[in-house]
């Protein structure tokens, strides 16, 4: 499983400057609503740039945290190694599920707020 999120993460690897400046574009519009900027009247965008914001940060840090995955430990390596390997994979496998759980909150919440701003 961790071998498909590394796959994911280099796939958003091409993407990171668009995630990036995605993310720029949005905080500046959540701060622009924030404080009543005349560009921007009311509040109206202020929930789309919220949420925006939310996944474009979850989309960077997925493709940070999963673009080096350790390979196995060979058989004939030393038990330093094998220990070394099997506990970085172990990390990134509750890294993993932190992060389903997060996305699986965050669809939750886009959801909800969506269904409030429309």
């Amino acid at each position: 499983m961790i071998e498909r999120l590394q796959g994911i993460a280099i796939f958003l690897a091409y993407f990171r400057l668009l995630i990036i400046g995605l993310g720029i574009g949005f905080l500046t519009i959540f701060v622009l609503s924030l404080f009543e900027n005349p560009w921007l009247e009311g509040d109206g965008w202020l929930i789309p740039a919220l949420l925006g914001l939310c996944w474009s940060l979850t989309l960077y840090s997925f493709s940070q945290l999963f673009a080096t995955v350790p390979a196995r430990a060979a058989d004939d390596a030393s038990w330093r190694i094998k220990l070394s390997v099997v506990t970085r994979r172990g990390l990134l496998w509750v890294l993993a599920l932190l992060m389903g759980c997060l996305s699986l909150a965050l669809l939750v919440l886009s959801y909800e707020l969506l269904r409030t701003w429309l």
